[in-house]
């Protein structure tokens, strides 16, 4: 009788064993199935993810490309304008040379009696140096720069560096005493009285178009040679 019950109970073990390793293999594939689920929506996602990528980099890459384009497209227009206006002030320049070559010798006759026998226009020596207006008068020689608009600095520069060369650079004027003038389309009072206490003549246009000296009456010329 006692047999008869332990092999019952030992029966019984191995019917739970098996019923525990059952439920056990069946937990283990469940959670496999369940693993393999939440792999592959975390893969959809991580593709989507991937995909918006690549869209965003297209879109930000085609924006380059215009951003590019527009960007070109502006560098040729300021190109065209930088031209233009060079031409401009080529023209202008060219505008600015002819009004003073074309009066210097009556407004010096007029406002200081000073007659000029010869008047250069554009006097230059290749690689040397170039000057806007050179005038003869007997044993003076008067040098003119032409600017649109007259500056401090091209004051400085033109009396500093530019008018001391003219001698070494034409050597044929030595025997002459040099004095500088500067003539502007565009000359304010304060620069014009700076040009004129550095010792410069100095030229602009009137309200009609025409020339002028503006050197006050009891203006001296330095001589700088």
């Amino acid at each position: 009788m006692k047999a008869k019950q332990d092999k019952e109970t030992r029966l019984d073990r191995i019917e739970r064993g098996l019923e525990i390793l059952l439920q056990g293999t069946s937990e283990l594939k469940e959670s496999q199935k369940r693993y393999g689920e939440e792999r592959r929506d975390a893969q959809k996602k991580i593709d989507a993810e991937i995909l918006e990528l690549k869209e965003s980099q297209n879109r930000t890459d085609a924006q380059i490309a215009k951003t590019g384009e527009l960007l070109q497209k502006t560098i040729t227009k300021l190109d065209e304008i930088g031209r233009q206006l060079g031409d401009l002030g080529l023209v202008q320049g060219e505008v600015a040379e002819d009004l003073f070559y074309r009066n210097v010798r009556y407004l010096f006759k007029k406002e200081r009696d000073m007659i000029f026998a010869d008047v250069k226009r554009n006097l230059k020596k290749k690689g040397s140096g170039e000057y806007d207006i050179v005038a003869v008068n007997g044993d003076s020689v008067l040098v003119i720069e032409v600017k649109n608009k007259l500056q401090k600095r091209m004051v400085d520069r033109f009396t500093e560096k530019k008018l001391p060369k003219f001698m070494e650079i034409f050597p044929e004027y030595r025997e002459r005493r040099l004095f500088g003038g500067m003539g502007a389309l565009v000359v304010k009072d304060d620069v014009s009285r700076y040009a004129e206490k550095a010792g410069l003549y100095v030229l602009t246009q009137t309200s009609e178009g025409g020339a002028t000296l503006v050197n006050r009456k009891n203006f001296k010329a330095k001589e700088f040679s």
